[in-house]
């Protein structure tokens, strides 16, 4: 006796209806995904940030000096905030630290640029009220690879202000994060301390 099977396979046109769910489903969810990725590294770029600022200010109170700390670079006389090395060779009276849980890493850029300086470079000139005019020597945290969408909201994750306590300057020349030189595509300043 012969029986029938009474399975089916999908229709052509099923599987396709399918596929083109999955495919609108992924249009939806990837700019969603692509932006938490980049919210969750400006939130570590700002944290670092933050970090920074109290690293740098223990380390001054323990020392009397302001480091010099840049991870990516070969010389390990420039990594003050995690050895207590002196630029010159040595060691640095007064050092208490590491003054860093973990070495400075670049968030947006990895393997990219990180630097902490002492300057009154005009290039890092930071005007924290706006008025056009640097506002004296810093401490500043150096970013590279830091596109515009990301710097912006950095900027105003940081100030608050659209770029000055005014809030009518430009966010790339003004405040605490702003652009190196005021306009440089991809570096990020950021003013960690006024000295």
């Amino acid at each position: 006796m012969h029986t029938r099977s009474n399975t089916q396979g999908f229709t052509l046109m099923e599987v396709i209806g399918v596929l083109a769910v999955i495919a609108i489903l992924a249009a939806v969810a990837t700019p969603q995904i692509f932006q938490a990725i980049q919210d969750a590294r400006v939130s570590t770029l700002v944290q670092e940030a933050n970090d920074l600022k109290a690293a740098v200010a223990r380390y001054y109170q323990d020392t009397g000096t302001w480091p010099r700390h840049a991870p990516t670079r070969p010389e390990g006389q420039f990594n003050q905030l995690m050895q207590n090395v002196a630029a010159g060779g040595g060691t640095i009276p007064g050092w208490n630290g590491p003054y860093l849980e973990k070495e400075l890493t670049n968030p947006i850029a990895p393997g990219g640029y990180v630097d902490v300086l002492a300057t009154n470079s005009a290039s890092y000139a930071c005007d924290l009220n706006g008025d056009g005019a640097q506002d004296g020597t810093f401490m500043v945290y150096r970013v590279d690879g830091v596109d515009d969408a990301i710097a912006e909201k950095v900027s105003n994750s940081m100030d608050k202000d659209g770029g000055t306590t005014t809030g009518t300057g430009d966010w790339k020349a003004a405040g605490r994060v702003k652009r190196f030189a005021g306009n440089h595509p991809t570096i990020l300043v950021f003013c960690l301390a006024r000295i």
